[in-house]
């Protein structure tokens, strides 16, 4: 629940972040449900996020500590820092002890009560052997660790008893309460009348929890100051003394029972219904697993929801609850008996959601579909995992099925979640329900073909070979030795795995099969596979086939991460005539944030200095590119037929310079930010260290011309789009589309640039 303020908490705040940044370990927030600990340190994070390489905040209230808890904690760590293993399939731990090294981190791992023993095993494991890790942890149980200081999170400071207008004033719950009323619309009450005398004990009453406070506001909001102290026992929790709860706790619960107590049955059944979603919904999502049918059912009572403080709406205009009102909402759905359908009808709408964005992401949309399932995690993780905890066969098609798809959409590797999803894939094809095999199905099928794909594009040659194995079992147990799925993966093992030619056939094979089922996008996958190991290997004929193929099918269907990576292959060097397009794709893959394409495509073009005889240069991008691996979770190494590549490019910048100087350029390479190794990458291929010459204005279309001058004035893109009455997706095509014209990298460079141009052109 966002309050507008931390009314009380800038000293302890401001001691926090002096704490974090002097080198603290391990910090624990404690304290009761309610009081903040989620708000401080999100806070903190915010605050001190620039003194450290890598900051990032953990969510762990959904996870499930029935299942492999640690593994589930680390996993959780690894897709908030965006960290990939590039190399195998370790252990998240292991994956993060390697990644941290000799790296300033902070983590932020919020709400870790239901799961402490898991997570004091992780944050232990870490902080051995990563020296420049802190932790901090938002947690009602302190983890009992050597290292761990605990800080107790007061509550506000509430008014004391007969205090007059002036010193009740003055307490933090009183302000904190006036705040948010007058958020909400309620009118200013006048010192000495009997709603200001409600007010103040409201305040006292609430025990400085801010979440208590939120609800407090909320309820005002329908009964008024007056009605609502009486609702609440007439304040008597103020007086009585508490026997088996703690008083924050017991005053929680009688304010959410307070709230309960205020909504009709359609809004509890809808609170109810609504705790199955985990990170956030929109209303479409709600009505579909919440309704019945008529979207009144839904709509009505969730306005009053939010207008309640139960559900918040988020600045994107996603709806959330806070932990505390979710549990108290899955309770009360499992009193209505409704748990088992409601989970049911969520995983039914994730299984829909992922099929959808699997068939529809070749397409103007891509990004936004990409963007929307990054945004949807917890809720596919929450579906995977009751697939799993169901332990029925249909429900591990199910779980199949949603992780086949999430894999289909490539998000794994836009958002560098290669290892949550391929563990989710591994937990559900790891369920044995019986002792006779798992039965053959084109979804079980699928699901080695998705996972062993994923496995070979980041270089773990064993468990892709595992995977193809287990495919071709399948196929057989199908009949269907020859399903385009198996011919894929079959063919990026050959080709990719192998470096051999023999897979082209089949990757060829695979695209047009996938076509002549009306599967686009999976066919677009196998046409880039088939450029990108024949633009790689060769034959020249193939090549230039495939690559021209795949670059009008990309164009043809306007998706634009998929023209990027399209344009990447025009310029490999089995082509007959490769085309220098890495000014034109690698902007475009900035400005999309797409951290796999910038890191091949810096990798590509050193190899193409390097055949020019831009040896210095090209030996610092092989270097720069070696950091972009690590930060950006790529690895390159483990593909033959990219390593052929680099080897070669290293032997003639060695035939040119010397080895001495080559291994000095690298080095100063391995030194280079990632936005230095943009600006060295998007140096021109003509003369080495020169400044790319700025587009003449008359390149850009009307429209581009109109964006750049918007972003010269510091508008965002979301600004931008309502400026110009189109949508955030059209603004951030524009300005990629900017970017490769004027060979630049950011937005002050394009500010520059656009002023320097409205100065010229006063001046003429």
């Amino acid at each position: 629940m966002g309050l507008t303020s931390l009314v009380g908490r800038d000293e302890l705040l401001d001691a926090l972040a002096a704490s974090v940044r002097a080198g603290a370990r391990l910090t624990s927030l404690s304290g009761a449900g309610g009081v903040g600990k989620t708000r401080l340190a999100l806070a903190l994070l915010g605050k001190v996020a620039g003194h450290f390489d890598m900051a990032a905040v953990v969510h762990l209230a959904d996870l499930d500590p029935s299942e492999d808890a640690v593994t589930a904690v680390g996993q959780s760590i690894v897709a908030a820092l965006g960290v990939t293993d590039h190399q195998s399939q370790r252990r998240p731990v292991e994956v993060l002890l390697e990644r941290l090294q000799d790296q300033r981190v902070l983590l932020v791992l919020d709400n870790a009560e239901h799961m402490l023993d898991p997570v004091a095993d992780v944050v232990i494991a870490l902080l051995t052997e990563a020296p420049g890790l802190s932790v901090v942890v938002t947690t009602r149980h302190r983890l009992d660790l050597p290292p761990e200081r605990v800080i107790a999170v007061p509550p506000v400071t509430i008014p004391g008893v007969g205090a007059s207008p002036e010193e009740a004033r003055g307490s933090q719950a009183l302000s904190l309460l006036l705040e948010r009323a007058g958020d909400a619309g309620f009118p200013t009450v006048t010192e000495g009348s009997a709603a200001w005398e409600a007010v103040v004990e409201l305040a006292r009453w609430s025990g400085g929890l801010p979440l208590v406070i939120e609800l407090i506001a909320a309820q005002m909001g329908v009964l008024g100051p007056e009605k609502t102290l009486q609702r609440l026992d007439g304040g008597r929790l103020l007086t009585t003394t508490a026997r088996r709860a703690q008083p924050h706790h017991r005053t929680l619960t009688k304010a959410l029972d307070i709230s309960w107590a205020l909504c009709t049955p359609a809004q509890r059944l809808l609170w109810a219904r609504l705790a199955v979603f985990s990170g956030g919904f929109d209303l479409e999502a709600a009505e579909e697993v919440c309704g019945r049918g008529d979207s009144s059912d839904v709509l009505s009572p969730l306005g009053e929801l939010v207008r309640h403080s139960v559900v918040v709406v988020t600045g994107d205009g996603r709806y959330h609850q806070l932990q505390p009102l979710r549990e108290y909402g899955l309770r009360h759905l499992d009193a209505f008996g409704e748990t088992d359908e409601l989970r049911a009808r969520h995983c039914d709408w994730v299984r829909r959601l992922v099929a959808t964005a699997a068939a529809e992401w070749f397409g103007p949309d891509e990004l936004e579909w990409l963007a929307r399932l990054h945004r949807e995690v917890p809720n596919i993780r929450s579906a995977v995992g009751w697939c799993v905890a169901a332990r029925t066969e249909a429900a591990v098609e199910t779980g199949l099925a949603i992780v086949s798809d999430v894999m289909r959409s490539r998000v794994q590797f836009f958002a560098a979640l290669q290892s949550t999803i391929c563990g989710w894939m591994s937990d559900l094809l790891a369920l044995r329900l019986t002792d006779d095999e798992p039965p053959a199905t084109p979804t079980r099928l699928g699901a080695h073909a998705a996972l062993g794909f994923t496995y070979i594009a980041i270089g773990d040659k064993e468990r892709g070979e595992r995977h193809l194995a287990l495919c071709r079992a399948v196929a057989v147990g199908l009949g269907a030795d020859a399903a385009p799925p198996l011919r894929f993966l079959e063919g990026c093992h050959r080709a990719l795995n192998l470096g051999e030619p023999s897979g082209l056939p089949l990757l060829r094979e695979a695209r047009d099969d996938f076509r002549a089922a009306g599967a686009l996008a999976d066919g677009q996958m196998a046409g880039l596979m088939l450029a990108v190991s024949a633009g790689l290997m060769g034959p020249a004929d193939i090549a230039d086939e495939a690559a021209a193929d795949c670059l009008e099918d990309a164009e043809r269907h306007g998706a634009p991460w998929a023209r990027t990576w399209a344009l990447w292959v025009q310029g490999l060097p089995a082509l007959t005539a490769p085309r220098y397009v890495l000014h034109e794709c690698l902007p475009a893959q900035i400005a999309m944030g797409d951290r796999w394409g910038t890191t091949w495509t810096v990798q590509a073009g050193a190899w193409w200095r390097a055949r020019i005889g831009q040896s210095e240069d090209a030996a610092r991008l092989l270097g720069g590119c070696v950091g972009m691996q690590e930060r950006h979770g790529v690895g390159l190494g483990g593909l033959p037929p990219f390593k052929r590549q680099r080897e070669q490019a290293e032997r003639r910048i060695v035939a040119a310079i010397g080895e001495a100087a080559f291994r000095s350029a690298f080095i100063d390479g391995t030194e280079l930010t990632t936005e230095e190794v943009y600006e060295l990458a998007l140096r021109p291929v003509g003369v080495p260290g020169a400044v790319m010459p700025a587009a003449n204005a008359a390149e850009l279309t009307t429209a581009e011309r109109r964006v750049a001058a918007l972003v010269s004035g510091g508008l965002s893109n979301g600004q931008i789009a309502e400026e110009l009455h189109v949508s955030k997706r059209t603004v951030e095509t524009h300005v990629g589309r900017i970017f490769g014209k004027l060979h630049l990298t950011n937005r002050a460079q394009l500010a520059a640039w656009y002023l320097g141009r409205s100065g010229e052109e006063q001046s003429t």
